[in-house]
């Protein structure tokens, strides 16, 4: 699976030797020490990570003072890996952005920090703050391996990144893989706003957890084929109480649940890819009221529940005899995203995305996408963006 945790890692086995996880399996280096030189176990360190810019024109239909445009010259992203014993291992992922056009100013983010200890062949025990398998977008694919260079608007909706546990690892079945991830997690906390705008949405920003209960997960996928070339899987999240401890809303709970599609074959000399995913989340009804022993309804109950679906296929003409052409990928996407009914921030009809994307492969890893979207919602003026984006990474 080309995605950007798989490829540290499998530059990880090259270096620094030992067994690492995520959808690949080493065993530990059992050869003997060269005398006079550092003994398996000795700390070492690979630098993985990713220069990106991005460059994007918005604009509302009918309305030309909304024509913005927004940039992101310049960003980067490390993922440093180190290995501390011939078992253990840190992952660490760090985004640094100079985004004046797209979020006012320069920022310094802390998207995972995980230790890895492998105890088995196919089991792998990790823990710390990290983005579960949620999913074909959200636990597979990344900025690196997404063809189609914007977010699928239907997308987002289910776990993020949180600090917890787990267990994970592979299963070789005959000419088969099977896929898991099982873990416990601080969880989600819920968003109490008495203006409703973003009442009983989620927010997974804690590092450390609000109340005592915990949140349960977990993915499992399989690879049919010897080759990797179709996975097909399912996940979920449930916490049992989001609210704060000691609220009345306390006990609030939240699910979500996904399943996604990803298959690549050649028919020469045409490469084609499918990819696909659902994604449901959903939040416990409950009134919200100004204090505990008041009962005039600030925001009253409402069905809390988002769906979020997209699929999209690209072509690469891999087996042509000019190379421009063989580099040049083109891609479609569908997506469309249901809001809530009756809230302030929902709305009475979904939204509806359409992506067409071109990128050009440098090489394999510095791509540059050519991105348009429009976003339309019946009763809504129709939004347009043209996304460039380059990216190289090492």
């Amino acid at each position: 699976m080309e995605t950007r945790k798989t490829i540290i890692l499998l530059l990880g086995v090259c270096l620094l030797s030992g067994p690492l996880v995520n959808k690949i399996q080493a065993q530990a280096d059992s050869a003997a020490p060269i005398p006079n030189k550092a003994k398996g176990g000795a700390e070492k360190m690979l630098l993985a990570g990713e220069v990106f810019t991005i460059w994007q024109n918005n604009k509302i239909k009918g309305l030309p003072a909304n024509n913005t445009f927004g940039a992101d010259p310049l960003g980067l992203m490390l993922m440093p890996l180190v290995k501390l014993t011939d078992r253990l291992f840190l992952d660490v992922q760090v985004e640094v952005d100079a985004n004046p056009g797209l979020g006012g100013g320069a920022s310094v983010n802390l998207n995972e920090a995980i230790i890895y200890y492998h105890l088995a062949s196919g089991v792998n025990v990790f823990a710390g703050n990290f983005q579960p398998r949620s999913g074909l977008y959200e636990g597979v694919l990344d900025d690196f391996t997404n063809r189609f260079c914007t977010t699928p608007i239907g997308m987002g909706i289910g776990s993020a990144t949180q600090s917890g546990a787990g267990i994970q690892g592979g299963i070789q079945c005959g000419y088969s893989k099977l896929l898991y991830q099982v873990y416990v997690a601080n969880g989600p906390r819920l968003t109490v706003d008495s203006t409703g705008a973003t009442n009983g949405q989620m927010d997974y920003s804690n590092y450390t957890d609000n109340n005592q209960g915990k949140a349960i997960g977990g993915e499992i996928g399989l690879l049919p084929f010897s080759n990797s070339s179709l996975e097909i899987g399912v996940s979920g999240q449930y916490a049992p109480t989001t609210g704060d401890a000691g609220s009345p809303l306390e006990n609030i709970s939240n699910k979500t649940v996904a399943g996604y599609l990803n298959y690549y074959h050649t028919f020469s000399p045409v490469m084609v890819r499918l990819q696909g995913q659902y994604e449901y989340t959903q939040t416990q009804g409950y009134n919200l009221y100004s204090n505990p022993s008041d009962t005039t309804i600030l925001v009253p109950k409402f069905t809390n529940q988002l769906r979020g679906w997209y699929g999209g296929i690209t072509f690469r003409l891999s087996g042509s005899q000019s190379i421009f052409l063989s580099n040049l990928e083109l891609g479609g996407r569908l997506g469309q995203l249901t809001l809530p009914q009756g809230t302030p921030w929902g709305a009475n009809n979904p939204w509806n995305q359409t992506t067409i994307c071109l990128t050009y492969w440098f090489t394999w890893k510095t791509p540059v996408n050519l991105a348009y979207d429009i976003i339309t919602q019946s009763g809504s003026p129709t939004q347009t963006s043209i996304v460039v984006r380059g990216m190289w990474f090492f």
